[in-house]
């Protein structure tokens, strides 16, 4: 069951304004799912409402990925960011949990 990526990008004024959580995302060592939150119409932050962590090498990764995926994220306002090397499940996936909150974001 593979999901094809859909890129969602902010273009002028497209997002409304609160907080969208996105879908849980399966990364084979555990879930992802992220939360968007628009501020003046722009993406402003994203929290991770799930993360694996349940083994020392995948808190490892979470912690090395998550930061850079998150800023990614906010500066290209998008869910189109580079996969992040040696956290690839973990980069599809938040690209997808973020895409669908854009989603949900968009006027």
């Amino acid at each position: 069951n593979i999901t094809p990526f859909i890129p969602i990008t902010a273009s002028s004024k497209n997002f409304k304004n609160g907080g969208y959580t996105g879908t849980v995302e399966d990364v084979y060592y555990g879930n992802i799912q992220v939360k968007a939150t628009i501020s003046s119409n722009k993406l402003s932050d994203v929290q991770f409402l799930q993360y694996p962590n349940d083994k020392d090498n995948s808190i490892k990764i979470s912690r090395r990925a998550m930061p850079i995926l998150k800023s990614e994220a906010i500066k290209s306002q998008s869910n189109n960011v580079d996969i992040v090397s040696g956290a690839t499940e973990t980069s599809v996936g938040f690209r997808k949990s973020l895409g669908s909150a854009l989603t949900q974001a968009q006027k």
